[in-house]
């Protein structure tokens, strides 16, 4: 399974930072209230109504204050499609999580939402990864079912594996930057998700959902037109996957055991062999740590620093 096509621009437009934080600089504000104003007719309403009020907060100096106010406030809303512009990007990481909500609640405001929310202003304004402001949108408003909420996790992952993996290309390892001499921490993005069983299934089938629409453009205004249900079913049981991002924003997902989730799971923060010993622990495994470390370095999932112990 892997994700392309619309996330290579995803991945450009989605400009999250190291470490999101207010902007310090009046025009750095400025320029992030401009981005809130331009997808959110609500925010320029609540501008123009009262400035101070809905700036508050911002240090916005007079002038650049009397310089928002002085544009033509129809002028913020002339691009009509830019709400669906950016939606079409999101959809198409969150295509299953996106497909059952509106199955299920029938509406799109749900989904469009997303752009006058507090998640999408708070991801603006500290630079957060807009994706990942979305994903927890979704968990805000979408329908709490088990097929969603599996959904959902491994959309949620997928899309954490891939900023995570383009952050280490940018110079920053999340990974390796908390960890020390002694320690293994997990490859750039690899990140491991526990999933009720039927999960993959349930994509699949969402997935051939949508591409039976797209063969006939307006199917879905027809009365007899195709739906989503019924769904797969989903087990209690859970299995255990790995993500591993590649260029472009795809990520390769495979079944792994317990034992080697548990470990890759730990070493995300960084670990050393006590530490993998008390993860296996529960699982019975804390004898084998040391073979199942070996083997995981080998297949390029884990690094290990200077020093390590094995």
């Amino acid at each position: 399974m892997s994700g392309q096509g619309g996330l290579g621009e995803a991945l450009f437009v989605d400009r999250g930072s190291f470490d999101p934080q207010p902007p310090r600089d009046g025009f750095v504000a400025m320029q992030r209230t401009v981005v809130r104003m331009l997808f959110d007719p609500a925010f320029v309403d609540a501008v123009y109504d009262s400035a101070g009020e809905a700036l508050k907060g911002l240090d916005l100096a007079p002038e650049l204050v009397a310089q928002l106010l002085g544009q033509d406030r129809r002028l913020w809303n002339a691009d009509r499609l830019r709400r669906a512009r950016a939606l079409k990007i999101l959809y198409e990481e969150f295509k299953t999580s996106c497909t059952l909500t509106l199955a299920e609640r029938r509406k799109l405001a749900l989904l469009d939402g997303f752009f006058s929310s507090p998640r999408f202003h708070e991801a603006v304004h500290f630079r957060g990864y807009m994706a990942l402001a979305f994903a927890s949108h979704l968990e805000d408003v979408g329908p709490g079912s088990p097929h969603f909420r599996a959904a959902l996790a491994l959309e949620s992952a997928m899309a954490r594996s891939r900023r995570l993996f383009r952050d280490a290309r940018r110079g920053l390892d999340h990974a390796a930057r908390r960890s020390g001499p002694g320690m293994w921490t997990s490859m750039p993005g690899v990140v491991v998700v526990a999933l009720p069983q039927g999960t993959m299934a349930l994509v699949q089938h969402v997935e051939q959902y949508l591409f039976r629409l797209e063969q006939v453009p307006g199917l879905a205004l027809c009365d007899d037109a195709p739906r989503p249900e019924p769904l797969p079913p989903l087990s209690e049981q859970a299995d255990v996957w790995l993500l591993e991002p590649r260029a472009g924003g795809k990520v390769d997902v495979s079944e792994i055991s317990a034992a080697f989730g548990a470990i890759i799971q730990t070493c995300e923060a960084g670990a050393d062999l006590a530490a993998l010993r008390r993860a296996l622990e529960p699982l019975d495994a804390a004898q084998h740590a040391e073979d199942y470390v070996a083997q995981l370095v080998e297949a390029e999932v884990l690094s290990t620093s200077t020093g390590a112990r094995r």
